[in-house]
């Protein structure tokens, strides 16, 4: 179906916003060991330096290619390709509840199958994620047995581990050496007319070209990708970024409910400008998506109690970067990408990542950025306790005096808080 010029599609907007997922789950595997046998990964793998970059797209990609030879179509279709995307959704909640390799894998799933609940869409998705390192001989953390698990579950589990298993840079060399291990897993870990299935699909050359080029070129898995238009609004689209900006916000135990609250001064001052509703729903999501490229940064630099090294300061600035890294491949929401990716911009052309000056940033990112100010001065961090309102204010007004900050948005700040 072909989408209304200027309109969200959900779909692709999942497809984007999955490279946050992946960034996270790559700090979580290079932060913490795991002990590949508790997990039945492959037994030559070190899972903690695997390239998880594009690990929800590639995942997406060898799921599609099993739901095609299964015949998947309509919904059915496009609910496991959502699925397939999200699998991983819950890993940043569950890091900070578990760390523990067996309560990992239990509390991704349980956390990301809540979470799914809160998106606009369907809810066996959620029964999906919920299952999807699940065993066929029930083995598993919930310990469903063949066919008790969904079968959109176990697609994704052989896909998941598919991805895990595979070596970019070795490309179909690794072929018999994956596929053997697939087959020895037959009646265990998979299902083995599903492992069948893949053995088919990886005779073929298209599938490993595919999977080595995906890196390169995004159009892999727009081609085989279901073509199934889901109209996205705004205020959907505010919905679904309240709940990833409690995921971002998780990511550190000192952020709290951060983006939350920045977007609810950053409506209240840009009310006191005169925007419309519209624009104010903009600026909003702006807000709550602000920080995703923080899903990037490593824990131990974010919640570093002491002062940062110039190369543990340059790491959190990038954060900012991959904001834009992420949002940029949303279509039809470039504004807001702007907005969101410029938070720590400055007048005077002083900030990063780009060192935009006064004549390059809008009022609606200097609204952002004056509120992610105030937000992180009140706020705890691991290294000092939050600042009072009047101690924000001074600090604050010593940045619009130096030609860092917008002053007319902050006396709108000040009126509102």
């Amino acid at each position: 179906m072909n989408k209304p010029q200027g309109t969200l599609d959900f779909n692709k907007f999942i497809s984007s916003i999955s490279l946050a997922l992946d960034l996270a789950e790559s700090c979580i595997f290079k932060e913490h060991r795991f002990d590949n046998k508790s997990i039945n990964t492959f037994s030559e793998l070190d899972v903690k330096n695997h390239d998880f970059t594009s690990h929800s797209k590639k995942t997406a990609l060898i799921a599609l290619h099993l739901s095609y030879k299964l015949g998947y179509k309509g919904t059915k279709l496009n609910n496991l390709y959502i699925a397939a995307f999200l699998h991983d959704i819950g890993a940043v909640d569950a890091l900070s509840s578990s760390h523990s390799d067996l309560n990992f894998i239990y509390e991704h799933c349980e956390f990301g199958s809540n979470i799914i609940k809160k998106l606009p869409v369907d809810h066996d998705i959620s029964s999906f994620i919920r299952y999807h390192h699940e065993c066929y001989n029930g083995s598993g953390p919930f310990r469903l047995c063949s066919n008790e698990t969904p079968q959109e579950a176990q697609i994704i589990h052989i896909a998941d581990f598919f991805e895990i298993i595979y070596n970019r840079y070795l490309g179909s060399m690794q072929r018999g050496l994956i596929m053997n291990w697939f087959k020895s897993q037959k009646y265990k870990m998979f299902d083995p007319y599903l492992v069948d299935l893949l053995m088919d699909i990886a005779e073929t050359e298209r599938f490993w070209l595919d999977l080595e080029n995906m890196d390169r070129d995004y159009g892999v898995l727009e081609r085989i990708r279901p073509k199934i238009y889901t109209p996205l609004s705004l205020n959907q689209l505010a919905d679904i970024s309240t709940v990833f900006a409690d995921i971002i916000d998780k990511k550190s135990a000192f952020t709290g409910e951060h983006s939350i609250r920045l977007s609810h001064n950053t409506s209240l001052v840009a009310s006191a400008f005169g925007y419309e509703p519209q624009k104010i729903e903009k600026i909003k999501i702006a807000s709550l998506l602000h920080d995703i490229g923080k899903l990037a940064i490593p824990n131990s630099i974010l919640d570093k109690p002491g002062k940062l090294t110039k190369e543990e300061y340059s790491i959190i600035k990038s954060h900012a970067y991959y904001t834009r890294l992420v949002l940029d491949k949303i279509d039809n929401i470039q504004d807001i990408c702007d907005w969101a990716s410029n938070h720590h911009e400055t007048l005077n052309g002083k900030g990063y990542p780009d060192g935009l000056d006064a004549g390059s940033l809008s009022l609606e990112s200097r609204i952002i950025s004056v509120c992610d100010i105030y937000q992180g001065i009140t706020e705890d961090r691991p290294y000092r306790d939050g600042m009072s309102r009047v101690q924000a204010f001074k600090i604050i007004d010593e940045m619009v005096d130096i030609g860092n900050i917008d002053s007319e948005v902050v006396k709108k700040l000040k009126d509102i808080v």
